[in-house]
């Protein structure tokens, strides 16, 4: 099963990677203008409060500049399905409610890294249970946050596995670029090498969840329908 998702996947983004990867670079020099922001990231101390306050703003910036992940799943999610995308699709989020797609990356990230206090593995564990929540939020809007969550994860369970092997390939680059950004003492460059490694694997794991959520989804309503 897990060839026949990378095959389609594949075949979905054939003719179409160049472009998905620079719109990818174009997500992450969005969420990068927030942080650039930040005096650390040049190597200046906290040590005025104007610096404090600039870093706050950054802060502030890059979270709200969130919803473009969201924006960037459902593309990939169109894509697979066939349909003809531009850049300026990644910006639907911002677009219509805007505050829901702001919470529900914060929301994700927030229940990973209180899962990954306990330890490294749930961390990752639940990185793929909440990994179909903002396909979730395209195809049923109406659902809340703590919904499509519950649902990612339901259609995610007895197929972490697969998820994991599904993106395998991907991950020694993923690996070389947060080991560049926590090593360098220079964050400026540190930070870039790390974004350019996830700009270069997004569109191929996006690609990839997008093909298992719709799998996925089908099974899932079928047994609904079963049961019903």
């Amino acid at each position: 099963m897990v060839q026949t998702w990378n095959d389609r996947a594949r075949t979905a983004i054939k003719g179409k990677t160049g472009t998905l990867i620079l719109w990818s670079f174009v997500c992450s020099i969005v969420l990068e203008v927030g942080l650039m922001m930040d005096p650390y990231y040049y190597g200046f101390e906290y040590d005025t409060l104007a610096l404090t306050f600039i870093s706050l703003a950054g802060l502030i910036l890059y979270a709200g500049l969130l919803p473009v992940l969201v924006g960037y799943n459902w593309v990939m999610l169109e894509t697979i399905r066939g349909k003809s995308m531009s850049l300026r699709d990644v910006l639907t989020p911002f677009r219509h409610r805007y505050v829901k797609h702001l919470l529900a990356p914060l929301l994700v990230m927030l229940f990973q890294v209180l899962w990954s206090f306990l330890l490294l593995v749930p961390g990752i564990v639940k990185y793929f249970s909440y990994a179909f929540t903002f396909f979730i939020l395209r195809d049923e809007p109406e659902l809340s946050i703590t919904e499509a969550i519950t649902k990612s994860r339901t259609l995610m369970r007895g197929r972490k596995w697969e998820a994991f092997k599904l993106i395998l390939p991907f991950i020694p680059m993923y690996l070389v670029g947060w080991i560049f950004f926590i090593q360098l003492d220079m964050m400026f460059l540190g930070s870039w090498i790390y974004l350019v490694a996830l700009t270069l694997i997004r569109p191929f794991i996006v690609s990839r969840f997008a093909v298992m959520y719709e799998h996925a989804r089908i099974e899932y309503d079928a047994q609904w329908n079963r049961s019903a």
